[in-house]
């Protein structure tokens, strides 16, 4: 049975591994062997299936956290407060970001320069929010908890 460290390890791993293969690999592969709108579209679609998996790993990530150390010592974890984090850049991703961005490529987003340069102002913040939540998850991968695991082999 795998323990809830190795748990988290390996779902940490395979998440982390989705956004950066995704971001950093098949959306770039894609702009490089097609046409532009269409891998305009493929990456949208690439993005927001990344992002479900990131919902949905941190949601489960964080439930395990609480059941491990409990309501009352949760917030003193600095793992706890970085995937809580990337949960909320996820949500803003699914909820705002790819929303707006899908909308305004239903209109005729190029030749309307309000519309293009909202797109471009979009498409910037899409970009650092997902280099900082990639970032972030690399943290996670590469280091410990060392408190945490101080107290489980105590």
């Amino acid at each position: 049975m795998l323990s809830g460290y190795t748990g988290e390890r390996l779902l940490l791993t395979l998440w982390i591994g989705a956004l950066w293969s995704i971001g950093y690999l098949a959306v770039p592969m894609a702009f490089a062997n097609l046409d532009v709108t269409i891998a305009g579209d493929y990456a949208g679609k690439l993005f927001y299936a990344v992002n479900i998996i990131s919902l949905i790993s941190a949601c489960i990530l964080l439930v395990s956290r609480l059941f491990i150390f409990g309501l009352k010592t949760f917030h003193r974890y600095w793992r706890s407060w970085l995937i809580l984090a990337m949960l909320i850049m996820s949500f803003i991703f699914l909820a705002f970001i790819q929303p707006e961005m899908t909308s305004i490529k239903l209109l005729d987003w190029r030749a309307d320069a309000v519309l293009s340069e909202r797109f471009n102002t979009l498409h910037q913040f899409s970009e650092s929010l997902y280099m900082l939540m990639s970032l972030l998850g690399l943290m996670l991968v590469l280091t410990t908890d060392k408190r945490a695991e101080a107290e489980q082999v105590s």
